[in-house]
């Protein structure tokens, strides 16, 4: 984002004024695995509870790291997304007999 010198900027100029860092360290080989999973069944339901998928990366040097990072408009929206994507995965998951 390119935004004037100088300028003092208002929460709703930027896009996550809250920011996650999340790193996973895998078992060797199972990144691409993590990935699949995070790409087709992940993003679209934390998006959905609120937050923002701001990108994912690979670690050249690193072939069993996986980074990436999700960003919350505040605290309070950070809070409330959580529960929401707690709620959302609980209530999907299959009951275990």
């Amino acid at each position: 984002m390119n935004l004037p010198q100088n300028v003092a900027t208002k929460p709703s100029a930027l896009a996550s004024p809250v920011v996650e860092l999340r790193q996973y360290t895998l078992k060797p080989g199972r990144r691409d695995t993590l990935i699949g999973i995070f790409d087709g069944r992940l993003i679209e339901g934390q998006e959905d509870a609120g937050m923002t998928i701001i990108g994912q990366f690979r670690d050249l040097d690193r072939p069993d790291m996986f980074v990436w990072m999700r960003g919350f408009e505040g605290m309070d929206a950070r809070k409330n997304a959580l529960a929401a994507w707690s709620g959302r995965r609980t209530a999907t998951r299959p009951t275990r007999q």
